[in-house]
């Protein structure tokens, strides 16, 4: 059997900013939106953020806290995982002047796989009680037949395939970048 290459999925975006699901007028929580399920939304999924750039329509992936948001090209270059990897809704973001943007969807990720080989990756507990992954090693095959999972040792993290990468390489995607397995900021491990 092949040994896949997974990455980490990673937003970048031209500043440092994040949006914000908004929990209150969705009724769900952030930490709701990692346990996988498929949700019906009645209303488009309300986000806010400080101010709407003039350059955001030219990006299709957003930095977020509480799912994702990513563009109509990017929701057509996967459409093919609806219901299996990913469920696309439409959404609308806020700034703090009421303007609005409803040119991307919210995402849920589907799939919660055990990702993480505990013994080769390098992890930390924090004195708060909160892991610290310095280092991420994948176990080998872990996704299966999925393209992008949460993980499931620690669930704020994207996991994808090598196919899932190409597509999104082969689209142009802005603002979608991929961290290798190994890969660390920390040079003291």
């Amino acid at each position: 059997m092949k040994n896949n290459r997974y990455f980490e999925l990673y937003e970048k975006y031209k500043r440092d900013v994040n949006f914000v699901f908004d929990e209150e007028s969705n009724g769900l929580t952030g930490v709701d939106l990692r346990e996988g399920k498929i949700y019906n939304f009645e209303e488009p999924v309300r986000y806010t953020v400080d101010k709407l750039d003039s350059y955001i329509d030219s990006y299709d992936i957003l930095p977020t806290i509480g799912g994702i948001l990513v563009s109509e090209k990017l929701k057509k270059q996967f459409n093919d995982l609806s219901n299996k990897d990913l469920s696309f809704f439409p959404s609308i973001i806020y700034d703090e002047k009421g303007n609005s943007n409803n040119n991307f969807y919210f995402v849920s990720i589907l799939n919660i796989v055990s990702c993480m080989d505990i013994e080769k990756s390098v992890i930390e507990k924090t004195r708060y009680g909160t892991t610290k992954i310095k280092k991420l090693i994948f176990k080998p095959n872990c996704l299966g037949e999925h393209l992008i999972v949460r993980m499931k040792e620690h669930d704020s993290y994207i996991i994808v395939s090598e196919e899932f990468k190409k597509r999104c390489e082969d689209s142009k995607l802005k603002g979608v970048e991929f961290i290798e397995e190994g890969d660390s900021i920390y040079t003291n491990i």
